[in-house]
């Protein structure tokens, strides 16, 4: 994590950075944590890291690996010598995180879909963008969006707004829109219910 912002230029080790979890609700409906790490600087850099549930670490005064809930790093922050300190106050180092594989694969305009899907809709206070920039949509409250599905409107209504935002998805198809949002929990397929037709005997 502090070895990638050192070598973008973002993180010159005598700053402080911060650390935000976002949860994600995955259809099994277990809830992992989206981790994200910032610094302060002009170009707002930022990284992603792996989706977690738990994470190992050494306190201050111990040798020995402790296992966390991967929240409790949400609100941390870090120096450069690896040195964290939880939002309690409890200082760490060496910490690792155990990743969650996710059981699909998110795309960018899939999170570009989203993001412009919760801005039509007005409700970018009640999803929670997490960390400071709009530009990592990765960090929204993605546990959130399952109670926005009686709110979403029409699909046609949604591409508009994208098109107006970005003009260069001119291909973007209601369908694709549809799948990012069964996808993020917030739109869910109905059932089509099937008549069965049976002849009846004349008598």
């Amino acid at each position: 994590m502090i070895d990638v912002l050192l070598l973008n230029g973002a993180f010159d080790g005598a700053q402080v950075g911060k650390i935000r979890v976002g949860g994600l609700r995955l259809p099994s409906q277990q809830i992992v944590g989206l981790v994200g790490a910032f610094v302060e600087s002009a170009a707002d850099e930022t990284i992603a890291l792996h989706t977690s549930q738990f994470f190992r670490a050494q306190r201050q005064i111990s040798a020995g690996f402790e296992i966390f809930d991967i929240f409790k790093l949400d609100g941390a922050t870090f120096d450069g010598s690896g040195a964290v300190q939880l939002s309690d106050a409890t200082r760490l180092r060496a910490v690792e995180l155990t990743p969650s594989l996710l059981p699909y694969h998110v795309t960018e305009l899939e999170w570009c879909i989203i993001r412009h899907t919760i801005a039509f809709m007005g409700v970018e206070s009640e999803c929670r963008y997490l960390l400071p920039s709009e530009r990592f949509c990765y960090a929204l409250d993605c546990s959130a969006l399952p109670a926005l599905q009686d709110r979403v409107p029409l699909l046609k209504q949604i591409r508009g707004y994208i098109l107006d935002q970005d003009p260069a998805l001119e291909d973007l198809s209601e369908q694709k829109i549809a799948d990012a949002m069964c996808k993020f929990g917030i739109r869910i397929p109905r059932t089509r219910r099937t008549r069965r037709l049976g002849s009846t005997a004349a008598t």
